[in-house]
């Protein structure tokens, strides 16, 4: 048991009815100690954890909405491998550390870039392929009910970031049949006025595709400058924090 104990990256072994058979000491310390694996799986991520649970023969990679200790929503990229006497082993790899890593990478390659030119061009190439990723990880899709989404929004609020996000955006709530998006700016920097605009493009079109309501949370007064010239004729709220969005959705319940 000690092998699987000290393996130093998130694993569980399961048996055939999912409950958790062993787990690493990475495992005890990010998640909560439960008996089966399925208990740590987000309602909204439950069908696709047993869609592929179910298989029993083979290997898969998947992304998976869990709970964690300090997190109830953390997105894990999933990898399991059925083995001959009917166990399965998982390893749970965090993407919202996948996110955090890349924010740090670009910030000290920012650091290094306005030392010397020389520098400038040796990590161009190496900071766009970072923003790039960047922008493609922002603006996760966290489902909160059957309808109801919420999108955090991370670092500065570019015209380049949004056209990342929006394709995605318009994707999943089409999908999903989605009726309300929360946009969460709690860790938005910078805005600009190019980025207001696709913002904007992104709103009308959720509401001409089928009236889908976008509410804005936790902007700064700083912000709200920018985004005072969004279009209004379309519904669109603001509230000022998580906490409130959560609180007026469950009385809309």
């Amino acid at each position: 048991m000690s092998h699987v104990t000290n393996i130093p990256v998130p694993y569980f072994q399961i048996n055939h009815d999912y409950k958790i058979l062993a787990r690493s000491k990475v495992a005890d310390e990010l998640f909560p100690l439960v008996a089966g694996f399925l208990e740590l799986v987000d309602g909204d991520s439950m069908t696709k954890a047993t869609k592929y649970l179910r298989i029993k023969s083979g290997t898969s990679q998947f992304e998976l909405v869990m709970q964690t200790t300090t997190n109830p929503f953390s997105l894990f990229e999933v990898h399991l491998s059925w083995n001959m006497d009917h166990t399965c082993e998982i390893v749970c790899i965090n993407k919202d550390d996948q996110s955090n890593q890349l924010f740090k990478q670009v910030d000290r390659l920012h650091s290094r870039l306005e030392n010397t030119n020389y520098e400038l061009l040796e990590k161009k190439n190496e900071l766009e392929y970072a923003m790039q990723k960047i922008n493609e990880l922002s603006g996760p899709i966290i489902s909160l009910t059957e309808k109801v989404a919420l999108v955090p929004l991370f670092g500065e609020l570019t015209d380049e970031k949004m056209h990342y996000i929006a394709e995605k955006i318009l994707r999943i709530a089409h999908e999903k049949n989605q009726e309300r998006l929360y946009f969460d700016f709690t860790g938005v920097g910078e805005v600009t006025q190019e980025g207001v605009d696709e913002l904007q493009g992104l709103f009308k079109t959720l509401w001409y595709m089928g009236q889908i309501e976008a509410i804005i949370i936790g902007i700064t007064p700083k912000q709200a400058v920018v985004l005072n010239h969004l279009d209004t004729q379309y519904p669109l709220k603001f509230v000022s924090t998580l906490k409130d969005a959560i609180k007026d959705l469950y009385q809309k319940v």
